[in-house]
């Protein structure tokens, strides 16, 4: 094999990975849509946890980077993407499904593509779900409609194989909850207030905070992108970070990327203050998104988000962050 071809099949094999993160993206934002309006009325805001509630949980990645957590239901594990783009609560695969005896069949739910195919799933209520030391109950689960999955894979590349872990995990699942997740290190954290997480050494005054906007089908919020405001969505279900492509008709594909031709490094605010360079690749996004934050961006990171104040707190990960680590240890020490 020459030379050549050998740096061509290296760019191929590290475009596979990107690429299934993007469509991962895009179909959690096509089916959370839609699974927000049909989701049938047992959806509703959790109850809030008990005072000092705080739950470390782990999390490993995926074949295509995306962070995932381990769970368990009647006793049977598997991995659920943590996907912060997926505006549903919880979705698992038909073959986890059949395994559980307890759940609560509630029916089905009708939503289309954005090409317009339509497509339906069965909807249960799972009696608990576990997730490390964290028990959820009475929790809404929609089963995964894979030829859905299969029809927008085929949109972008045919021969890609889906992502390693199906089940997935939304934001909506943790209403009523402060979520923060580090990347970084490898943890999120769910708990009941930000006292809370300050009490265990997070040094969240000095945290950069925004106010999510009105609209509340994903985690959006403005931020301010080459001296342009930009309405961007954080999504963990994604791997890159994608822009509008403005000189896109509406004939081209969703979805669709030069993976070869990253825009430059642009300066992104947030809350009026720099969080660093960022690279955006240019896409035609749907649903009039602006901007996606992924993956990318949030290994840079720690993300706090407040579900109870709608607000979203984050500090960039310096080089050297051992002044947070000494500092969330030492109060761990002291609380121990």
């Amino acid at each position: 094999m020459s030379g050549r071809s050998r740096q061509e099949k290296g760019k191929e094999e590290l475009k596979k990975p990107l690429i299934i993160g993007i469509i991962t993206c895009l179909f959690v934002l096509a089916t959370g849509w839609v699974y927000r309006l049909w989701m049938p009325s047992h959806e509703k805001i959790h109850p809030a946890l008990p005072a000092h509630s705080f739950y470390s949980l782990n999390l490993t990645e995926s074949n295509a980077r995306i962070p995932c957590l381990k769970a368990e239901i009647e006793g049977v594990p598997f991995l659920a993407r943590l996907d912060l783009g997926y505006s549903g609560v919880f979705s698992l695969p038909k073959s986890l499904l059949e395994q559980l005896t307890h759940k609560s069949d509630e029916g089905t739910v009708l939503f289309a593509s954005i090409k317009g195919k339509k497509y339906e799933s069965r909807v249960f209520t799972i009696p608990r779900l576990n997730i490390g030391d964290l028990a959820l109950v009475n929790f809404p689960a929609k089963e995964d409609n894979l030829e859905y999955e299969r029809d927008t894979i085929l949109r972008t590349n045919k021969d890609l194989e889906v992502s390693d872990v199906t089940a997935r995990i939304g934001w909506e699942a943790f209403l009523g909850t402060v979520i923060l997740i580090d990347l970084h290190r490898g943890i999120a954290i769910c708990c009941d207030s930000l006292q809370t997480l300050k009490e265990k050494g997070y040094p969240l005054e000095q945290f950069i905070s925004t106010n999510f906007l009105s609209d509340k089908q994903f985690i959006e919020f403005e931020a301010d992108i080459d001296n342009r405001k930009v309405k961007c969505i954080l999504d963990t279900g994604c791997t890159l970070n994608l822009i509008q492509n403005p000189s896109t008709d509406e004939k081209s594909e969703f979805g669709s990327v030069d993976f070869d031709n990253p825009l430059p490094p642009t300066t992104l605010r947030i809350g009026g203050r720099d969080v660093g360079p960022c690279t955006f690749y240019k896409t035609r996004l749907p649903f009039g998104a602006e901007a996606i934050l992924g993956v990318d961006f949030l290994e840079t990171q720690m993300i706090c988000i407040d579900l109870i104040n709608n607000t979203l707190h984050l500090s960039p990960i310096a080089e050297d962050d051992s002044l947070v680590s000494q500092t969330i240890s030492k109060k761990n020490e002291d609380n121990l």
